[in-house]
């Protein structure tokens, strides 16, 4: 590929599954990007992209040539002179952060706030993939960050704490729990909500509960956090919950938070990006600043051995 401009087309509309996104974090026009995948598909005689739906998804061919092509981007940047730079006051792109809905309610609003002051162009989108698709989706750059608990994360990721958290007991104001200290007997007493996900860390809460025997008492579980506390609040079902969490959603519902009677590890919440992004600029100016707010260590990526 003698034009490097088409290995920009073809990273953000691998990334973006959009030619209009793809545009805009390109900062060209629609009509630009277009005529680049023009080309590229003149180039590897195959259509690359095609439209699913409202997506512009990968053929086979695309998704083959994916990893040389980004590959070869990246020894590109790193070749240039000095590392990527990054202006984030004339900015216009748009960055993926892997979360799920308790990343929302807690690390985007002041974001969006610090945002507004240093970087007004710079846009946030989240999605929620699935932990097995998260480590590729880091490599090829459909998604720039992931946030949140997830130690199953590995191979060739770097990892950034930003703060630790620990679980308390949440129950509605009015709960008959309410004026007493809990003790195992009265948590093993009650049924149970669970938030689940496979691939977080979470699932040692699954494994306390069921260590006390509560496996029958868990009378409801939840992909995401959001909808608990309409369910916490119409009647007498016990969850367990992350403090910073419960702390927020307690400014708009009637819940009481109290300290949990058995030991539970504390867990940190933190930024994973793929090693292949460490030192492009872009990714490296939105983990310092996410990390102005929330900041700790950074750990070097795991490695296969």
């Amino acid at each position: 590929m003698k034009d490097l401009n088409l290995l920009y087309t073809f990273e953000a509309l691998w990334r973006e599954r959009s030619v209009t996104l793809a545009a805009e974090s390109l900062g060209v026009t629609q009509a630009a990007v277009s005529s680049a995948l023009k080309r590229l598909r003149e180039e590897y005689d195959d259509k690359l992209f095609t439209l699913v739906g409202r997506r512009m998804e990968p053929t086979p061919l695309a998704a083959a040539l994916s990893s040389q092509l980004l590959d070869a981007l990246s020894l590109v940047r790193k070749g240039s002179s000095g590392h990527s730079r990054f202006d984030p006051a004339s900015s216009g792109r748009l960055f993926t952060i892997r979360t799920r809905d308790i990343g929302e309610v807690i690390c985007f609003p002041p974001l969006l706030a610090a945002l507004a002051q240093e970087a007004p162009g710079v846009r946030l989108r989240a999605v929620f993939l699935p932990i097995e698709d998260t480590v590729m989706a880091l490599a090829n750059g459909q998604i720039d960050l992931a946030l949140g608990f997830l130690p199953s994360l590995e191979t060739d990721i770097h990892f950034k704490r930003l703060f630790t958290q620990h679980y308390v007991c949440v129950m509605r104001h009015g709960h008959p729990l309410g004026p007493n200290p809990l003790t195992l007997t009265l948590i093993a007493a009650h049924d149970h909500l669970l938030t689940e996900y496979s691939g977080s860390g979470h699932k040692a809460l699954e494994r306390a509960l069921i260590d006390l025997g509560l496996r029958n008492r868990i009378k409801v579980r939840l992909p995401q956090y959001l909808s608990a506390p309409y369910m916490i609040c119409n009647s007498d079902l016990l969850w367990i919950a992350p403090a910073m969490l419960v702390e927020r959603l307690s400014r708009h519902f009637p819940l009481i938070a109290k300290p949990l009677p058995m030991q539970l590890p504390d867990f940190d919440i933190g930024l994973y990006w793929h090693d292949r992004f460490h030192r492009d600029g872009a990714s490296k100016w939105l983990r310092d600043f996410i990390g102005k707010y929330f900041a700790q260590d950074a750990v070097p990526p795991a490695r296969d051995h």
